[in-house]
């Protein structure tokens, strides 16, 4: 499903990392997957799901993504994949709704 929407993550400010540059750093790596998607090798892909696995498994497993509805209820989502032009898929989390 594609659509648009707030896409909030919650952070915890005591780890040592920066989490905002970590997350930038996730988002760049969504884009890229969705552009070699389209337009890549299946090497390429490969690497960089495999670089996704290795070191940002903590945000796609996290049970912290949402859609904030206009009436300010939390819809609960997988981990969204990002895309060019601002674009965001994602899809509900079932177990969760």
């Amino acid at each position: 499903m594609r659509s648009s929407g707030d896409i909030v993550y919650h952070f915890n400010y005591l780890e040592p990392e920066i989490p905002s540059d970590r997350l930038a750093a996730f988002i760049r790596l969504s884009i890229n997957q969705s552009i070699c998607l389209e337009n890549g090798t299946e090497e390429e892909y490969n690497r960089l799901c495999q670089e996704e696995e290795t070191h940002f498994m903590d945000f796609v497993d996290s049970p912290d993504w949402y859609l904030l509805t206009e009436t300010g209820e939390k819809q609960p989502i997988l981990c969204p994949i990002f895309h060019e032009n601002n674009e965001i898929t994602w899809q509900t989390d079932l177990d969760r709704n």
